[in-house]
């Protein structure tokens, strides 16, 4: 039986294996690496593929409840107006404008899928750049607020249950002048 050899990377030839099997291996380790880096491939664009319309999901709801929010403000808005009518016109007036605005604001968030909002504020930073900045910086100091007040109430009830009272030191309550004193804890 004639011995078969092989020609390794380097040009040499190893004894006792068939010229073909090398190759055959070489090409059957590399088909199964296309294979597993194509299934991982697949599987990565899966889960971002997921992922994107989670967020897209996400931004919705969100979405959804800014406008459902808003709405509820402009209602109250309204009230305040309605309120302020008999005593000064001019701030019901304006109160009301405010009212109407947000209400504007919310069917615009209600009707605008949120690939249109994202460009139409891209296309306003790029118009007017201080205005955009400025309604940002707003935007994210009535947010800030709405979410320590949402936070804070749950937390504010759970506290208050065993809270006592604080008295001030005789004489203290009685006169006004005395009253800034105690809380500093300055001595009259």
């Amino acid at each position: 039986m004639a011995e078969r050899s092989t020609r390794t990377g380097a040009g040499q030839v190893v004894a006792g294996e068939a010229p073909g099997t090398v190759a055959t291996a070489q090409t059957s380790a590399a088909g199964e690496t296309r294979s597993v880096t194509e299934m991982f491939r697949a599987g990565r664009d899966q889960a971002i593929d997921e992922a994107r319309v989670m967020v897209r999901d996400l931004a919705d709801t969100q979405r959804r409840k800014a406008a459902e929010g808003m709405l509820g403000i402009a209602q109250a808005l309204r009230r305040t107006a309605t309120n302020l009518q008999p005593e000064n016109v001019t701030m019901a007036r304006y109160t009301d404008m405010a009212a109407k605005r947000l209400d504007e604001a919310a069917q615009y968030l209600r009707q605008t899928n949120w690939n249109d909002i994202v460009t139409g504020a891209e296309k306003m930073a790029r118009r007017q750049p201080a205005w955009f900045i400025g309604g940002a910086a707003v935007a994210g100091f009535m947010i800030a607020r709405a979410l320590k007040a949402t936070t804070a109430a749950p937390e504010a009830k759970a506290a208050g249950a065993g809270v006592m009272p604080t008295v001030a030191p005789a004489g203290f309550a009685s006169n006004p002048a005395r009253a800034g004193l105690a809380a500093t804890g300055e001595r009259p």
